[in-house]
């Protein structure tokens, strides 16, 4: 009946039905008109006392990033299919996640049905929210839950423990399984759980006696040691390594050297060879030895020495795993442990198997100077291999370990390296530039890749001409790798490299070269490179072999890389 709202309701029904051409007239005529009756009619503020927000502090700084960006990693988290993990990852690395408008997809996620994404959101992501997420998480959780509400759970209690408790009571009373099982490794910040924990570790299920175990590692009272210490020798030892190699309390780590010399001893001396009973022995042992990894004192290490002082008779001990398993999990604790440990497991480098000769090269560049490194173990690079029976030939399976951690220690993509590949310590920082200079003497392209830096000259020939040559037998993995690497140490032909690719990629049969190169555009300098990229994929679009719809749909995801 008010004249002025019949005008309001007439400027929103055109608005409604307005097309793409009118549309803008029609908006910004509705908007004018309730602006102007909110400024003549309408009033500000409320009656009553004003009380302030309750608010929590996110401890993410702004981040502003392209629309582009922001769609992809809203897709990722909120649809199926391949490639969405890699998404998020480079999102991650790229601190993109500091934008408030991805909290929501980020909490979203941990439903995922890709368990791996669910996982890397609760891990490295929804953690830099801090307690502002607290709230969500709350309101979301459901103890007769799975997955999304394990994670849910386990966040509760990392964000603010004291706060999460009321939410670990319910799941422990009426959870689901998988939630129980959370909500046990929750506790152990109480005094008052200590008794339930310890009835817990002797619960019929194998899952939950291991999540007691795990929360009781953090205790030092007298119940608490007691259970673990029992662990040590009875059948749970293999759900007890964890927290025990995590507990420094004084009686646990007697108890754990007693055992494990006890083990030793008990394998050498044993007089019954029934190849399962010396599995079994062995296994133990392995597991025992686990339980010191990490630690520095003064027995521990007079314990690994006098071990490794009888590696022999230890590595001639059969069984599976056998007497060579053993030593080898020995050797990669003695490489992690004591420094007097590591003097010794370098010094005896030369009589090392293949398999542990790593260890010794990790723990030498973890404490000895490059140039030391570089002395002791090049020449197991450059040994003389008997290429013909390689495989039998000692030298070649040294020369190969060597190699190996030197791709994954200072690899060339590093985006594609797992976590178990991570060390403490920067490795390519541990390395001499001698290094690099055998590698290329020695013609070692993975090498050459992996440690290659700007302005060394050699190397910067060597992927030039590796790359030339590469065009020839077409295998695009290869070549991307090798363009990849000239991107990374600036050299002169690398954006020619890269084109070259991009307009050979139409014809290539294989489409995961594609995201590859997409991945490599945007590391190029964009003056030298967008052009020429804009014109290779026009004339790719004209040129390939493929159909049609393909090839536009690649070139325009080109271009939209490009413009990037």
């Amino acid at each position: 009946t008010a004249p002025v709202f019949g005008r309001v309701a007439a400027a929103a029904a055109k608005l409604v039905e307005s097309s793409e051409k009118t549309s803008a007239a029609a908006l910004l005529e509705l908007t004018t008109l309730v602006t102007a009756i909110l400024y003549t009619q309408g009033e500000t503020g409320i009656d009553g006392e004003l009380t302030p927000l309750e608010t929590v502090e996110l401890s993410r700084p702004e981040t502003r990033m392209s629309a582009r960006l922001m769609k992809r990693l809203q897709e990722a988290l909120s649809t199926t299919g391949s490639g969405r993990l890699e998404i998020v990852r480079d999102g991650y690395e790229q601190g993109a996640f500091g934008d408030l408008r991805l909290i929501a997809p980020a909490l979203a996620g941990l439903d995922d049905t890709y368990s791996e994404i669910a996982d890397f959101v609760a891990g490295k992501i929804l953690p830099l929210y801090g307690p502002a997420i607290l709230r969500e998480l709350q309101a979301t959780f459901d103890p007769r839950g799975r997955g999304g509400h394990v994670r849910r759970l386990t966040l509760m209690h990392q964000l603010d423990p004291e706060a999460a408790r009321v939410y670990v009571r319910r799941a422990l009373e009426d959870g689901s399984r998988e939630v129980r099982i959370a909500a046990i490794g929750c506790l152990g910040d109480s005094p008052d759980d200590l008794a339930f924990l310890l009835e817990q570790a002797g619960a019929k299920a194998k899952d939950v006696r291991a999540a007691a175990l795990r929360a009781l590692g953090g205790s030092d009272s007298t119940d608490a040691v007691k259970v673990l210490c029992s662990s040590i020798d009875g059948d749970d030892l293999a759900l007890a390594v964890e927290p025990l190699r995590a507990s420094r309390n004084a009686a646990v780590s007697a108890a754990l050297l007693a055992a494990a010399e006890r083990q030793f001893d008990g394998i050498l001396s044993a007089k019954d060879r029934d190849q399962s009973k010396l599995g079994k022995q062995n296994e133990r042992l392995r597991l025992l030895l686990e339980c010191l990894r990490g630690r520095d004192d003064r027995l521990t290490e007079k314990l690994l020495l006098a071990m490794f002082g009888r590696a022999e008779r230890l590595a001639a001990v059969r069984g599976e795993p056998s007497g060579k398993d053993v030593l080898e999990r020995l050797v990669s604790i003695m490489a992690a442990g004591p420094e007097g440990a590591r003097s010794v497991l370098i010094d005896a480098h030369q009589s090392l198997p293949p398999a542990s000769l790593g260890e010794a090269f990790v723990a030498a560049c973890r404490s000895r100077k490059p140039a030391e490194v570089f002395k002791l173990f090049s020449p197991y690079l450059a040994a003389k291999v008997k290429e013909k029976a390689k495989h039998r030939d000692p030298a070649y399976g040294k020369r190969e370990a060597i190699a190996e951690l030197l791709v994954r220690g200072a690899g060339w993509w590093h985006y594609e390296r797992d976590e178990s590949d991570q060390y403490d310590f920067d490795l390519r920082a541990a390395l001499d530039p001698k290094w690099l200079d055998l590698a290329v003497k020695l013609g070692r392209l993975d090498l050459v890749q992996a440690l290659a830096v700007p302005g060394h000259a050699k190397a910067g020939a060597l992927l030039a001409k590796s790359f030339r040559q590469g065009l020839k037998s077409r295998e695009d993995y290869e070549l991307i790798g090798l363009v990849s690497t000239m991107i990374r140490v600036g050299h002169p032909d690398a954006t020619d490299a890269a084109i070259e690719l991009i307009r050979g990629g139409a014809k290539s049969k294989h489409s995961y070269s594609y995201y590859w190169l997409g991945r490599l555009i945007p590391r190029l300098p964009r003056d030298e490179a967008l052009p020429k990229a804009r014109s290779a994929v026009a004339d790719a679009a004209r040129t390939g072999r493929r159909p049609a719809s393909r090839l536009r749909h690649r070139a325009e995801g080109f271009q939209v890389t490009a413009a990037a």
